[in-house]
């Protein structure tokens, strides 16, 4: 390994990967461009759609210095209020200015007073008064912090204002952000929408206005090839001998996430340091996985509610036979078989099937139809929504499953507590 570097400062999962940051290709351009461009443009409106985890919050902080981006958290706006309170907490503009006003010995002066705040942004409030003046005096006068004053001061300081996990918020404030930012952006501010494929439209059906005034950079999943960069620039730079075919195999099992390849490259590298390991084996990537899966216990509790299943009362489950001797009821069949070989994130119907007739001992007969797989999958669904509402997990459309969190799948590959 090298001395340089450590694994730590190469592979960085939960921040932006400085040396191994990938810039993906668009077309005849890549995303990095075309979201430059796109801000850039006066009046305009970008939405950044894009899988879970799929980088687009670190697309942003590509894009936009530091010190421009000023970046909100969908899932903490509740209300029309708290999308003012974090634009106000991330400017540190406080509720409360104080402005000074000095008056003259004139019989008649014109007065200005301006308020300043932290980080040298201006606060926007100016005052313009004229009165009569018998002595010199200094009035002290305190204005609360405004609306207006917030958007002046993104604008002034030529900010973008981020707005992360925007489906998360509530329709009829997603409406009033949609219709606040289209006034705005007309007067000069730069404005981004992070969210998810289905959902990309919503500031703009919320907001017809928006149409015309919206560039949408669809962020594609990123392929094994895309993936395998990640490891290929990082273990170089760990001077850190790997196969392309473990480099594969890395990719494969990080499921179109540049997250998870950013943490499984990780784990086997600090796997390797710790077993002195001058060479990548079956064993240590196995190990390196498993080591990645425990930080994502957090599927545990939910994963448990949605193989207890609904209650039964008195009756009890049919159980299946699996060609390794164990003997399951129908909603650990259905997750056993999502978790197979090879990671997909989506399954038809007859795919599931297959898939299931695969772990079997024997034939189930008609006992697998499509209405009992559907039923199954409905209630596995709901059990995901109510055990963890703030993220999109899986969902069940025209007889097809889409699994919507690859740290999901990835959890369900490589956990092994719950097979047992």
């Amino acid at each position: 390994m090298s001395e340089k570097y450590s694994a730590e400062m190469i592979f960085q999962p939960k921040s932006y990967p400085v040396y191994t940051y990938v810039d993906r290709s668009l077309g005849n351009s890549t995303y990095e461009k075309r979201m430059k461009r796109a801000i850039r443009t006066p009046g305009n409106l970008v939405v950044v759609s894009g899988a879970s985890k799929s980088g687009k919050t670190v697309l942003c902080h590509r894009v936009v210095a530091e010190h421009e981006i000023v970046d909100l958290s969908g899932s903490q706006i509740r209300e029309a209020d708290d999308f003012w309170e974090q634009i106000a907490e991330k400017l540190e503009l406080p509720t409360e200015i104080q402005i000074t006003e000095n008056e003259g010995v004139s019989a008649k002066t014109s007065t200005k007073g301006e308020g300043k705040v932290s980080v040298g942004i201006s606060a926007g409030l100016s005052r313009q008064t004229e009165k009569e003046h018998t002595a010199g005096n200094s009035i002290a006068k305190k204005s609360l912090r405004n609306n207006t004053q917030m958007m002046r001061s993104l604008i002034q300081e030529d900010k973008v204002l981020v707005i992360d996990d925007f489906h998360y918020i509530e329709p009829e404030v997603q409406q009033y952000i949609a219709r606040t930012l289209k006034t705005e952006l007309f007067h000069g501010l730069k404005a981004v929408i992070l969210t998810l494929p289905h959902r990309s439209d919503d500031a703009i059906r919320l907001n017809p206005d928006l149409i015309g005034r919206t560039t949408v950079i669809d962020i594609a999943p990123w392929s094994l090839d895309e993936l395998k960069k990640i490891a290929e620039k990082g273990f170089a730079l760990l001077s850190f001998p790997i196969t392309p075919d473990d480099i594969e195999t890395l990719a494969r099992e990080s499921i179109a996430s540049p997250q998870l390849m950013q943490e499984n490259c990780l784990s086997l590298a600090e796997e390797a340091k710790e077993e002195s390991a001058s060479d990548v084996t079956a064993g240590l990537l196995q190990r390196a996985f498993a080591m990645t899966a425990t930080n994502y216990e957090y599927y545990k509790q939910p994963l448990q509610a949605a193989l207890k299943g609904p209650a039964q009362g008195r009756k009890q489950r049919k159980k299946y036979a699996l060609d390794q001797g164990q003997h399951v009821d129908g909603y650990k069949l259905l997750l056993l078989s999502i978790s197979k070989d090879p990671p997909e994130l989506s399954f038809s119907v007859e795919e599931i099937k297959q898939r299931i007739l695969d772990l079997l001992a024997d034939s189930p007969g008609a006992a697998l139809s499509t209405l009992y797989i559907s039923n199954i999958v409905n209630h596995i669904e709901k059990s995901f929504q109510k055990s963890l509402p703030q993220l999109d997990t899986i969902e069940w459309k025209d007889k097809t499953l889409y699994i919507l969190d690859p740290f999901l799948l990835f959890y369900l590959r490589w956990d092994t507590d719950w097979k047992g």
